[in-house]
């Protein structure tokens, strides 16, 4: 799986949260960030609290043998805050334990261990949490990232390369204002990657996308401060 992947899927996709003991397949975040969905793993009832605050999921899947508070009372803690989609996770097929987290808030069960195909159908079921996430509209651009798809007033446009794909969904979630460069090189090249790419070359990719937009919008670099998406009417 390389490494762009998973860097598209948690700038750019879907949120899952896994709450569970065991130890984090690699598999199952290959297989997840393949469909545009970035998994987080923690252990712990505890650690999930701040991963659920970092992360906003869209879905959350809860073992009830994970370890902290009672798995029980991290159900009714998240949805009391408004989480979208609460999974508990059973061994073999759903028992008490299922049942207990099913009464605390849980919507669904899927079996242990994980199969990315179970937990796939589980979130495109999630009542418009994919879609409301993936699509992102700014004027007559429309981008679908779940399709990888953009749009300019309804007539679908060849598709970009990933990092001007990358770089205009930044952009447009927060038009008009303006994106710093170094949020930029977080988004299109993660943490790890932030101190080694230069002005010139996020330059660059701006440079390709305006002439890939072809005036149906306008990215204009506001000097010591990064640029910003506008579009007409």
């Amino acid at each position: 799986m390389r490494s762009y992947l998973h860097r598209w899927a948690e700038a750019a996709g879907a949120q899952l949260l896994v709450v569970d003991p065991d130890q984090e397949r690699q598999d199952l975040s290959d297989a997840m960030a393949g469909r545009g969905v970035h998994v987080t793993w923690v252990h712990s009832t505890t650690d999930a609290l701040v991963a659920f605050g970092r992360t906003d999921p869209h879905a959350v899947v809860v073992a009830p043998t994970a370890h902290g508070i009672p798995a029980e009372e991290f159900v009714t803690t998240i949805r009391r805050h408004g989480s979208p989609y609460v999974i508990a996770a059973v061994d073999g097929v759903a028992g008490e334990s299922a049942g207990s987290l099913l009464v605390a808030g849980a919507s669904t069960w899927v079996s242990r261990p994980y199969r990315a195909g179970d937990l796939w159908e589980l979130l495109v079921a999630t009542p418009g949490a994919l879609e409301e996430h993936a699509h992102v509209t700014v004027g007559p651009l429309e981008l679908d990232a779940a399709a990888y798809r953009v749009s300019v007033a309804g007539e679908r446009q060849p598709d970009l390369p990933l990092k001007e794909f990358e770089l205009l969904r930044a952009l447009m979630l927060r038009a008009p204002e303006v994106v710093s460069d170094d949020e930029l090189r977080v988004a299109l090249w993660g943490p790890s990657e932030e101190s080694r790419v230069s002005g010139s070359t996020i330059a660059m990719h701006v440079t390709r996308l305006r002439a890939r937009l072809e005036g149906a919008a306008e990215i204009r670099r506001v000097r010591g401060r990064g640029y910003s998406l506008t579009t007409e009417g």
